[in-house]
């Protein structure tokens, strides 16, 4: 009879278990459309095909092609402070902000920028250059940031000149 109550009281375990998880999934899967899927992805495929791009797709869904590799031996990680120059653009290539000069943000380290530009800046050595495609959910995701709506894909293109 005890069997019978433990392996009854685990079975309910499980299943309630399992509840929860499909709706923590689910949630997962229903944001995947901001991270690169379903209609944006859509979008981002005839960005690429229309201006006949040949890019590489990250696992975190970045694409990206590396103009410049620069000097190949110095690397930046997430807590150094990128010096860069950089146009940023929408999908429709309307340029959303543009620095022509290098400019760090006021010194803010790599790990407090979007999480497109930290995974393609380390791609990348000084002096190198990448262009990219980023997804929403690795820009702004879901916030609007001055004259970028919320859910923006964005296209990039930076040169690390430095970091510190």
């Amino acid at each position: 009879m005890k069997l019978i109550l433990q392996t009854s009281l685990y079975c309910i375990t499980c299943i309630l278990l399992s509840g929860c998880a499909k709706k923590e999934s689910s949630a997962l899967l229903e944001n995947m459309d901001d991270a690169g899927t379903g209609a944006e992805q859509a979008r981002i495929l005839q960005y690429i095909h229309s201006h006949n791009l040949q890019l590489t797709k990250d696992p975190t869904g970045l694409y990206y092609a590396v103009i410049d590799k620069g000097d190949s031996t110095s690397f930046m990680t997430l807590e150094n402070v990128p010096y860069i120059t950089y146009t940023r653009r929408f999908l429709d290539d309307k340029l959303i902000d543009v620095a022509l000069g290098p400019t760090d943000f006021d010194g803010r380290p790599l790990k407090d920028h979007i999480a497109g530009w930290q995974i393609g800046l380390q791609k990348v050595a000084k002096g190198g250059r990448i262009f990219m495609i980023i997804p929403s959910a690795l820009g702004f995701g879901n916030i609007s940031v001055e004259d970028i709506p919320a859910n923006s894909v964005l296209v990039c293109e930076v040169g690390l000149v430095d970091f510190k």
